[in-house]
């Protein structure tokens, strides 16, 4: 589609509000357990700001609004000198395609990976939340960009 502008930045205090709604937007797609919590969610967000470790990343539109996000930090977690990348939370939303039919996620994680390499990382760890018939086309996806599989989370509920 022609004319469409769009934005790859960091992320800045006026996008707060617009994230808190994408967020929701991306937990009430997901999950079904619990109740998103908007006033923790402005608190992670503010958390990842002032973190020198961290970068929110947005895309925005052409009236700076953002319509993407991605948050991830740099991480020990191996206990090594040397810092792994890790993505939190990234979610696009692109409804019918109004911002046209490229891949805004896989355009932010590159930004996310630049970031990444200029910090020194080691590695880049990405998660995602999937749905179990998601599975196959994300490993095809993420193979092409020469991720593999490294560590898999399952969950239960405690409750």
């Amino acid at each position: 589609m022609l004319g469409i502008t769009t934005n790859i930045r960091t992320a800045v205090t006026n996008d707060i509000p617009h994230i808190i709604g994408l967020a929701e937007m991306h937990y009430n797609l997901h999950f079904d357990d619990g109740k998103f919590d908007p006033l923790l969610c402005e608190r992670y967000i503010n958390s990842i700001m002032l973190d020198p470790d961290a970068i929110g990343i947005v895309i925005e539109d052409r009236n700076r609004i953002p319509f993407g996000y991605l948050s991830g930090v740099l991480d020990h977690m191996y206990l090594t000198n040397e810092p792994d990348a890790m993505t939190h939370n990234w979610f696009v939303h692109n409804p019918q395609g109004q911002y046209g039919n490229k891949n805004y996620g896989l355009e932010m994680l590159r930004a996310f990976e630049d970031w990444a390499k200029m910090r020194g990382a080691r590695s880049i760890r990405l998660g995602i939340t999937m749905k179990p018939k998601q599975k196959r086309v994300f490993d095809r996806v993420f193979k092409k960009l020469d991720y593999g599989v490294e560590t898999v989370y399952y969950k239960k509920e405690v409750k």
